[in-house]
């Protein structure tokens, strides 16, 4: 009895210690398992990744993707892009933080749309490449944008901002001029316009190389030698430094006119410190425009930017101004009081496109004190008058005034504070039918930078492929041998 007792007691022991090895071994298997599972996800991810590009920009302004405007764009695509980038990939992928940034950017046309292709050539290992291309004057670091309907060649350089020293990079203007040369080079034609000399010295080199970078082509033309161009749809009057000659004005009139078609936009920009300028008055009061004299200010420190004769704009005309927020800011730095004679008169219609607070006025030139006599309310910084022509359909031709020069040139223009820039391009745009709808802005480097070093990389790398798969391997382990010593 007692014998077959200690056999049962055996057999139950057997049993047992079978049993917890079963589940030691099963533990052990799920454990293994586990971590083959989790090297195999890691490696098969990886592979993906490379293979489809898959990526997400976890920085908080998103600056290494592109905008929603910036895919329409590309999705939109009638024709094949090519984007060539003349440098080797591998010191764009692992450059300096701004190149990672660019080669980010610009791998996103090309994941976006099955219309844009991405090359990079080092012009190093293939020197002749640039054989391909004559007319073109390519060097190391250029991006050429291409299709079968035109070419546009940018500099590296001149897709960042810089501070005041020209030296630190402020923001990031790629996706900006990418996405705009993506349009200049599949559109049927650019915006023909002229800025008009003879009358000084001062040239709008900013908001010349703004409008180029939005699809404009931009020639330069004297007033004093010829008609203007009669293909040109716009004109720019930049800071007259001297009264027009009649023959100039006569140049103007039959330009705007166009044989009655119209269809023809002048914009004046003033130079406050030239007072008299009696004949272009002239012209102007035919459009119902009226000059005033001295700049305007602000008397209220909230509404000027550092010096009271820096004052900040209002939105007068909001269709103008439709892209514009509250937060952005136009500063009409010495700023000509400017001003409308009439709503309507003899088929020319005018309205204010720019004006101050209840608390703006007009100071004389030379002044430097403002006082509560000279606050009027009532300045005007930019206005706008069209003049109609009624045949078979409507025509218009316009003339816009800003009495500030200096408000769409040099650092107000280039600057990623304000929106000087954002304004008078909608201004141009809207007037010349070119609205694209892609409105690309330019990407701050002031926020704090989320970038990932070489360490970083390889601390992560660690991490999740090495030191991740052994701590579930060790836990696996010890879960085993708990269970086997029970």
């Amino acid at each position: 009895m007692e014998r077959t007792i200690k056999v049962k007691k055996v057999r139950t022991k057997m049993k047992s210690i079978s049993r917890r090895r079963k589940y030691g071994v099963l533990a052990t298997t799920i454990s293994v398992l586990g971590v083959v599972l989790i090297v195999a996800a890691n490696i098969v991810v990886d592979k993906l990744t490379d293979k489809y590009e898959w990526s997400k920009d976890l920085t908080e302004d998103e600056r290494y993707a592109i905008t929603e405007e910036s895919i329409r764009c590309v999705k939109e695509l009638e024709s094949n892009v090519k984007i060539t980038v003349f440098v080797d990939e591998e010191s764009m992928a692992s450059g300096s933080y701004y190149l990672v940034q660019a080669y980010q950017n610009i791998l996103e046309y090309e994941r976006n749309s099955d219309k844009v292709e991405v090359e990079f050539v080092d012009l190093v290992e293939n020197p002749t490449y640039i054989a391909k291309y004559p007319e073109l004057n390519l060097s190391a670091y250029d991006i050429l944008v291409e299709s079968d309907k035109g070419t546009e060649v940018l500099s590296l350089q001149e897709m960042y901002e810089y501070d005041s020293s020209g030296s630190t990079i402020t923001g990031s203007k790629v996706e900006q001029m990418i996405t705009n040369a993506i349009v200049t080079v599949t559109s049927e034609a650019k915006t023909k316009a002229v800025v008009l000399t003879g009358y000084g010295k001062i040239y709008p080199n900013e908001l010349v190389e703004l409008l180029e970078a939005n699809q404009y082509d931009v020639e330069e033309q004297s007033l004093l030698t010829g008609e203007i161009s009669k293909d040109a749809e716009t004109a720019i009057l930049y800071a007259p430094q001297g009264d027009l000659e009649e023959i100039s004005l006569k140049s103007l009139r039959t330009w705007l006119d166009n044989d009655g078609k119209q269809g023809k936009s002048l914009f004046v920009f003033l130079d406050p410190t030239i007072e008299k300028l009696p004949r272009l008055e002239e012209f102007l009061n035919e459009w119902g425009i009226a000059l005033g004299e001295g700049y305007a200010f602000e008397a209220n420190k909230s509404l000027y930017y550092d010096k009271f004769y820096y004052p900040i704009a209002q939105y007068a005309d909001k269709d103008y101004a439709e892209n514009m927020s509250e937060d952005d800011l136009t500063i009409m730095a010495l700023c000509r009081p400017v001003d409308v004679l009439f709503d309507t008169k003899d088929n020319y219609t005018t309205s204010v496109l720019l004006d101050f607070s209840k608390t703006s006025g007009a100071i004389k030139l030379g002044e430097t004190e403002v006082t509560n006599e000279l606050i009027t309310g009532d300045v005007k910084g930019m206005v706008m008058s069209s003049h109609d022509w009624y045949g078979t359909e409507v025509n218009t031709s316009n003339v816009v005034v800003s009495g500030s020069a200096l408000a769409f040139s040099e650092s107000l223009i280039t600057s990623d504070t304000f929106a000087n820039s954002d304004y008078i391009l909608g201004v141009f745009r809207k007037l010349n039918n070119r609205d694209t709808g892609y409105y690309i802005e330019t990407k701050e480097f002031s926020m704090p930078m989320h970038s990932m070093t070489g360490a970083r990389t390889n601390m992560y790398v660690w991490i999740f492929m090495v030191i991740l798969p052994v701590v579930v391997f060790a836990a696996g382990i010890v879960v085993w041998m708990k269970r086997k010593n029970r």
